[in-house]
């Protein structure tokens, strides 16, 4: 149980950072701008509070330090600087660290000791540790009354209520009382086992919802939190809780009053006063205020794990109805059939239901390539402005996931290839800033997603003096333009003369067509000299359940993606094979075609008729023959496993009605074998 909850914090805490990444370098751009200055504030304030609450004590320090520094730029005594912005960025790399559990170096520790030096002129910070209480004006400080009931059994969920205390006290000045029952809080501690009520007055310059954030994984009933005013011995949420833990006969009044004897002076208020500058007839005056979590409004948070069992489930149910189906059309009832005709309408819904459960949008992957623009950018002193577009369009997480890496790669190319330098842009008659811009878009059922800048393009003479170096092609030979792009993709191909820190060793194209291939996705490169080059991705939206055509090779089946396929018809084998060429005559067009029985050796057979299903891929036309259809499948795609790992005709396989494997052709593969070679 404690490992699930501190499982979620850090899941929490990964996200609050690349959100801070995001909102770092926007400051940057914009220097003056006090709701992204509040937004980091805040991001380090519950970065602090939750931190604390689980025992990463350094990351709780690390937060604090740069809470403080950002509190001082919102009180206008720090200004935003470039230096500033790199300091905060490191910060953040360090607490990410802290989250995957790295120790601190002696780097890291240097450096947030330095931080004291650098900034102590303009507020207080110390290297013996976070500040205690939070400063304020009198006159924007309030008195607040804070119940805090933790469920018995509060310890199970991994928390520790003493954390929130501290935090509350680390907030402004307090008065506590302790309503311990009939065991002493220490011994309750020790048996996992809560009983205590906390009744806590707070004098602080912190808002209800900042206060909220303090019980951030909390429930609703374990707390409220009561700003002391004219009506607040009427309150009741504090008339139950007075009437559980004192006297009856005692007054809630001048329980108050007492309470806050002792923080009057600097309130300047009491239990039957108005607070100053606060209307008492204003709506939230003086009521219970349940606060809720804030980035919650209408979402829950879902483990990976649940999700993928989930769309296992829906996998399952989804060959066990059309097995269902299978069966009914043998019995011939139609009441049977009625039946199952809706099981099989709710079956998709529910399908479609759990994959939209699993979208996101790509945007929560682009916007983590700011920070790698900008660093790259420096350390190769160029100057590029990433543009993002699309950024709502969805896509599977677990494509998402896998594509992280290749467009990483496209990105780092962009940038140290494609863009040139700012003098020699401008030579060329451009601007000094190079764009780099990624832009993802729907296309039926797929997601494209280009990537595309405005350098120098990628020098065609170039390729092919180093194809023909490494002995891919021979000087007499005549290749296109697209065959010469596609040898950029080729293992241990580079035009690069030196190696550097960012690339020249030859790994990367081929790995990133390798890994888009896997998932069912495609790369296409187009350039134009000193106009910039053009990478289109192209990737489905989801891998696990897909329509499919079931074609027959010898007794084998096999499944292609339906999208694929633009036309099926039937050709004699004469016109196909007597011709002694690999093409077919396709709407007054020669289509390459490839024969399934032949690339899989199969023996001939004497059919005198063959199948022939025409695919478009990136509006290119090519063909493949096979001995007949069988139909349209719903498939649900299993990875084959290791065995299976250095074969390329396969990319997965689907479990028949039947019960028998069918096997899903990579028709990324087959394009490059008939259409490429």
């Amino acid at each position: 149980m404690m490992n699930e909850f501190v499982n979620s914090f850090i899941d929490e805490a990964r996200e609050l950072l690349y959100q801070l990444e995001s909102d770092l370098l926007l400051l940057e751009k914009t220097p003056g701008d006090r709701k992204i200055t509040d937004n980091i504030f805040r991001v380090m304030h519950n970065l602090k509070g939750a931190a604390r609450m689980y025992g990463f004590e350094n990351m709780q320090y690390v937060a604090h330090e740069f809470e403080s520094i950002f509190d001082q730029i919102r009180a206008g005594k720090i200004s935003v600087s470039k230096e500033l912005i790199d300091d905060t960025l490191k910060a953040r790399d360090i607490l990410m660290s802290m989250l995957d559990k790295n120790p601190s170096t002696a780097l890291n520790q240097d450096f947030l000791k330095q931080l004291s030096d650098k900034y102590a002129e303009s507020q207080n910070i110390t290297a013996a540790g976070p500040v205690e209480v939070i400063s304020g004006k009198p006159s924007d400080q309030r008195l607040f009354c804070i119940l805090f009931t933790p469920d018995k059994q509060v310890f199970e969920r991994g928390l520790n209520p003493d954390k929130v205390i501290d935090e509350i006290q680390a907030s402004g000045k307090t008065k506590i009382i302790a309503h311990e029952n009939e065991t002493p809080w220490e011994a309750q501690k020790s048996m996992k086992f809560c009983q205590t009520a906390w009744e806590i007055y707070l004098f602080t310059s912190l808002t209800i919802n900042e206060m909220g954030e303090v019980f951030l994984f909390y429930d609703d009933d374990e707390y409220c939190i009561n700003e002391i005013k004219e009506d607040s011995a009427n309150d009741p949420s504090m008339l139950v809780f007075f009437q559980q833990h004192y006297n009856s006969e005692a007054s809630l009044t001048d329980h108050l009053l007492e309470c806050t004897r002792d923080l009057k002076e600097d309130a300047d208020i009491s239990a039957g006063a108005n607070t100053p500058g606060v209307n008492p007839n204003e709506e939230s005056g003086g009521k219970s205020f349940n606060h809720s979590k804030p980035g919650k409004d209408g979402t829950i948070n879902v483990s990976s794990q649940k999700l993928d069992e989930l769309l296992n489930l829906v996998s399952e149910l989804v060959i066990s109805t059309a097995a269902l189906d299978a069966h009914a059309i043998r019995l011939k009832d139609l009441q049977l059939n009625n039946l199952i005709e809706n099981v099989e309408k709710l079956t998709k819904r529910f399908r479609i239901n759990a994959l939209d459960l699993r979208l996101i949008p790509v945007g929560t992957l682009l916007n983590r390539f700011n920070r790698q623009v900008r660093d790259l950018s420096e350390d190769l002193g160029k100057k590029v402005l990433l543009v993002l577009e699309g950024q709502e369009t969805e896509i599977d997480k677990s494509v998402l996931r896998s594509i992280e890496s290749p467009l990483m790669h496209i990105i780092r190319n962009s940038i140290d290839h494609g863009i040139e330098s700012p003098q020699e842009r401008l030579q060329k008659g451009k601007t000094d800033k190079g764009i780099l811009k990624i832009a993802a878009f729907y296309s039926g059922a797929n997601v494209i997603i280009q990537i595309h800048d405005d350098g120098r393009g990628i020098n065609l003479e170039k390729i092919r003096e180093r194809a023909i170096l490494k002995g891919y092609i021979t000087p007499d030979q005549s290749v296109t333009d697209q065959e010469l792009l596609n040898l950029i993709m080729e293992p241990g191909f580079t035009t690069s003369e030196n190696v550097s820190i960012v690339s020249g060793r030859g790994v990367g194209m081929d790995v990133v067509r390798k890994e888009l291939n896997a998932i069912g996705g495609s790369l296409i490169i187009e350039t134009e000299k000193d106009l910039g080059t053009s990478i289109t991705m192209k990737l489905p939206t989801t891998l696990s359940i897909i329509d499919t055509l079931m074609l027959k090779v010898n007794d084998s089946h096999v499944l292609i993606p339906l999208l694929e396929v633009e036309y099926c018809y039937m050709e004699s084998r004469n016109n196909l094979y007597l011709k002694n060429s690999n093409y077919l005559q396709y709407k007054n067009n020669m289509v390459p075609f490839i024969s399934l029985r032949q690339k899989f050796n199969f023996p001939l057979h004497n059919n005198p008729e063959e199948m022939v299903i025409i695919l478009n891929k990136f509006n290119t036309r090519y063909a493949i023959v096979v001995d007949d259809i069988i139909g349209e499948q719903q498939a649900v795609i299993k990875p084959l496993g290791e065995l299976f790992i250095n074969q390329p005709y396969f990319s997965g396989g689907s479990i028949l009605v039947d019960g028998n494997l069918a096997l899903v052709l990579d028709t990324n593969y087959l394009f490059n074998q008939s259409v490429l070679n």
